[in-house]
């Protein structure tokens, strides 16, 4: 497994697979935010790191708050485009080979043709001590273990067993308490599948199952599927949507998804980002 390359801060406009970046002011939802860790950060400048595909997650780049649009754009699948090759005279000899990944065309046609599944996980999770044990959709290939995510300075961290983990962020609310649980997972890692590469099939009226540790198991539907541009990740409204009955308890499942933009070494920086709401239903 290719090592991380070492920490490097992108500017704002690129977003990378290694470690995706979305920042945004919280000062808008003060008076929204009812719950105790939730509130200290409505003041705060929130990052939100979910990283994807090499393992190597760059420093926070800050990207000035968004400002939600009235409605988002369904998610849809990102076109593919294959590069026009340039026409060579007929007695030229032929140029040295571009690279594979040399242009943005050919790695997002090179990249998702190339992520096979990860091998199975070799020892048995780690005990979260939080009673959640796994999250599951499997139309979605989606059966995974859950760790604990925290925020830290301010941003909340990446699932760091990339390849197997779906993260749980304990500073937001328990799944089964009436509220907005918030999970992520990679879509992609080390070249390899994460636990939510097929996330961004997910369909209205899907089912999505958080087992708890008890053996319960909490069902959702899906309601929405949606894919942002990271210049408009209206993060305060994702985290906190104001269009959520309050008799009705929501799942928010966040991952990177849509174009790829790679490198000569075959890493990428994923321009979008996928997040998937379900409504309980049992």
């Amino acid at each position: 497994m290719r090592q991380p390359k070492p920490r490097r801060t992108l500017p704002s406009a690129a977003v990378s697979c290694r470690g995706l970046q979305m920042n945004t002011h919280l000062a808008s939802v003060q008076g929204i935010v009812r719950r105790r860790r939730a509130a200290a950060l409505a003041s705060a400048v929130l990052t939100l790191s979910v990283a994807a595909c090499s393992g190597d997650k760059p420093s926070a780049s800050a990207v000035p708050s968004p400002t939600p649009s009235p409605s988002a754009s369904p998610i849809v699948e990102a076109a593919l485009v294959t590069a026009t090759p340039s026409p060579t005279p007929t007695e030229t000899p032929n140029p040295t080979p571009t690279p594979a990944f040399a242009t943005p065309e050919r790695a997002a046609a090179a990249g998702k043709a190339y992520f096979p599944p990860p091998p199975p996980r070799e020892s048995a999770p780690p005990a979260n001590g939080v009673g959640i044990a796994r999250v599951v959709a499997p139309h979605l290939g989606l059966d995974h273990y859950v760790e604990v995510d925290r925020i830290i300075d301010n941003e909340m961290e990446s699932p760091r067993d990339g390849s197997y983990a779906v993260g749980f962020y304990v500073d937001y609310d328990r799944p089964g308490s009436g509220g907005n649980a918030i999970f992520s997972a990679h879509e992609t890692w080390n070249h390899l599948q994460g636990p939510f590469y097929q996330l961004n099939q997910a369909k209205a009226g899907d089912e999505v199952s958080v087992i708890m540790a008890d053996g319960k198991r909490l069902n959702y539907r899906v309601l929405a599927n949606t894919r942002y541009e990271v210049s408009s990740m209206p993060m305060a409204e994702i985290l906190w949507p104001s269009n959520r009955p309050a008799n009705e308890e929501w799942l928010t499942l966040l991952t990177c998804g849509g174009r790829i933009v790679y490198d000569n070494s075959g890493f990428g920086e994923y321009l979008d980002r996928d997040v998937v709401v379900a409504k309980r239903v049992s």
